[in-house]
């Protein structure tokens, strides 16, 4: 079975023209980015068709992991009481009586900042759904150097074990971050442990530096597949963390990579050390 295969059974449900089935994509593209394909499985699945019998994992994750953003949206809707529980795309700016436009984030955090256009207002809206994925990952891969490094060389491990060039760079950079807080005594620090301070980048520096210690006894046979995840992830990051958007291509790219990593870690969680605190 295969995604056209769904788009059949979809069709053959539902009796939708390829112009209603059309529209009702580009509804759901503009509630949160996705491709066509993905739409397809969020709408067979709303519709009762069984859609793991047609797509194989990778591509049902993408869409039971929009499914979370597709409900919020509808529940925003319907906590703003303006659709009688019809939907209504969310990149569309619902009217205010004081300017005109305000946009609803997924927390229901709303603005209608005078100064951006439309345009960037939804992107801001778009890609609130997406850093979420990215804290996650990113953190993630914090825990397991944590553990790694601690289980192997104790609890002073960042001051022990990043003897390489490359991970003294990292260590000396981020020690930099760290200290230079002492001078914003105003203002709540970046983190509790030192690694709170490398970027992603930098994480994955620490991972290879240190890479007889992940790779394969904690990892498994996963240290090719490493750092083509590290190549791919870390442009998608820079580019949302620098307050840009993604286009939805790479959106749907972050979120598979991050179903990846989960599902690496969940495979080999017998062989992560426990969290030492």
């Amino acid at each position: 079975m295969s995604a056209p295969d769904l788009r059949k059974a979809l069709t053959e449900r539902t009796r939708w023209s390829k112009q209603v089935l059309s529209k009702r994509v580009q509804r759901l593209r503009a509630i949160t980015p996705m491709t066509t394909a993905t739409a397809h499985g969020v709408l067979a699945h709303q519709q009762g068709v069984k859609i793991d019998r047609y797509l194989d994992g990778d591509e049902l994750r993408l869409v039971q992991n929009v499914l979370p953003a597709i409900s919020q949206a509808r529940n925003t809707v319907a906590a703003d009481g303006g659709t009688g529980g019809r939907t209504r795309p969310q990149s569309s700016l619902a009217k205010t009586p004081s300017n005109g436009r305000t946009i609803v984030f997924p927390n229901n955090f709303s603005t209608d900042d005078p100064l951006l256009s439309d345009t960037k207002l939804r992107e801001a809206r778009d890609m609130a759904a997406v850093y979420p994925v990215l804290y996650v990952l990113e953190n993630s891969i914090r825990e397991l150097i944590k553990r790694v490094l601690s289980a192997a060389y104790g609890t002073n491990w960042w001051e022990q074990a990043l003897t390489s060039a490359k991970a003294k760079d990292v260590k000396s950079k981020a020690d930099q971050r760290r200290n230079g807080e002492d001078h914003m005594r105003w203002h709540q620090r970046r983190g509790v442990h030192p690694i709170d301070y490398a970027d992603l980048k930098d994480l994955g520096t620490i991972i290879l530096s240190k890479q007889s210690d992940f790779f394969p006894t904690v990892l498994g046979d996963a240290r090719d597949w490493f750092d083509g995840f590290m190549r791919e992830l870390e442009p998608s990051r820079n580019v949302l963390c620098h307050m840009n958007p993604l286009t939805p291509h790479n959106v749907l790219d972050v979120r598979l990579w991050a179903e990846k990593w989960r599902r690496l870690v969940e495979g080999r969680r017998e062989f992560i050390p426990k969290a030492t605190s």
